[in-house]
């Protein structure tokens, strides 16, 4: 396996279009790292500088120690899934599978040899003498990974491998892929737009805009400590609720105030916004840290808000409720206990420990 570096890498298409800009990314031996944003980003565009796919305009990529930017694909000892699987119809599971082997010339013991064991890792053994059009996409995906895994290359990229699936087979093969991940110890690189699926799956997660990368981090202190506002509403299903307001100081404290209501700011936060007080903030907050004040033990009335209720998603365990303040729509995640109705008015209780504060013209976090 080997450490992936990244080095000022950037992507500049004719014309002037900078796809991905000054990248520098060290990917440990043996991480599952992956790289999430909107479309258009640049992670695709990386994934593929690093497959050598595409050509890089500045920068260097090092693979295991050795600069590869002039390497051929094949000869960077990386595989690659992709989206649209790239099976050949008129080859069996099991040629599909041994095809990159026998262009390398391995002998043909030790290709059946491959195959059987990425076939047992991946429970596709009964499917070796199939074709790609008598399988479903989930089986198809999975002789997509087989073909990757009997190379036993230096690093695996993923690049969307879920996304024509369903619902319930992305979860499963979020699971599969996680798993063969321990198992074969391997360095993963993993592209996708799914935050759901770079919050279970990463170690650390690379999240990019614009071709720039916004901040690397683990899962939950991507969760719990963005870098910026941007950060903040792509991860977390429903995302973080944004109100745009200023800080004030009033009532011997530091308080944020928008249109139609005002909280106290926690005096842990309040140290650092000081500084602030009279100018114009981002105040986020995610949809869990809001409650239903009937539910809440002596609820602080300087965290309360009274807002209407909008619209109201049950999701079985959990109910995410749509409100309205003001000029405001937010949402908040509730349990099924805390039964609301449309155009029923609530009394809110935000916690305020859980505030987020961001700069209203950089995005960048503040407190």
């Amino acid at each position: 396996m080997a450490k992936v570096v990244l080095e000022n890498v950037q992507k500049v298409y004719p014309g002037g279009v900078v796809a991905v800009k000054d990248v520098n990314l060290v990917i440990e031996d043996q991480e599952f790292v992956v790289l999430v944003g909107p479309s258009g980003c640049g992670k695709s565009t990386t994934l593929r500088m690093v497959a050598g796919l595409e050509e890089i305009s500045s920068g260097s990529i090092y693979i295991d120690g050795k600069r590869v930017n002039d390497v051929p694909p094949k000869d960077r000892d990386i595989a690659m899934v992709f989206q649209n699987y790239a099976l050949y119809p008129h080859m069996t599971v099991a040629e599909n599978m041994a095809f990159g082997l026998k262009l390398r010339r391995f002998p043909k013991d030790e290709i059946q040899r491959r195959v059987r064991e990425a076939a047992e890792i991946l429970s596709i053994e009964s499917y070796l003498d199939r074709k790609p059009k008598a399988l479903s996409g989930g089986q198809r995906q999975r002789v997509a990974v087989g073909r990757a895994i009997v190379r036993k290359p230096k690093a695996f990229l993923f690049d969307e491998p879920l996304s024509n699936l369903d619902a319930k087979m992305r979860v499963q093969m979020r699971m599969e892929i996680s798993k063969l991940h321990t198992r074969l110890s391997s360095t993963m690189i993993y592209v996708t737009h799914d935050q759901v699926e770079a919050m279970t799956m990463g170690d650390r997660i690379v999240v990019m805009k614009d071709g720039v990368i916004q901040q690397v981090a683990a899962p939950m202190e991507l969760y719990d400590r963005p870098a910026n506002q941007f950060v903040a509403g792509f991860i977390g299903s429903p995302p973080m609720n944004f109100f745009r307001g200023r800080i004030e100081t009033k009532a011997g404290g530091l308080w944020f105030s928008e249109s139609s209501f005002s909280v106290r700011v926690d005096d842990a936060k309040a140290t650092r916004l000081a500084a602030l007080a009279g100018k114009e903030v981002v105040f986020g907050i995610r949809p869990e840290d809001i409650a239903d004040a009937l539910y809440v033990t002596q609820p602080n009335p300087d965290h309360q808000v009274m807002a209407k209720v909008e619209v109201v998603e049950p999701m079985g365990a959990e109910v995410f409720v749509y409100l309205g303040s003001g000029a405001h729509s937010f949402v908040a995640r509730m349990n099924t206990a805390q039964i609301a109705e449309v155009n029923q008015a609530l009394s809110l209780v935000f916690n305020m420990k859980k505030a987020h504060f961001f700069d209203a013209q950089s995005g960048a976090v503040v407190g």
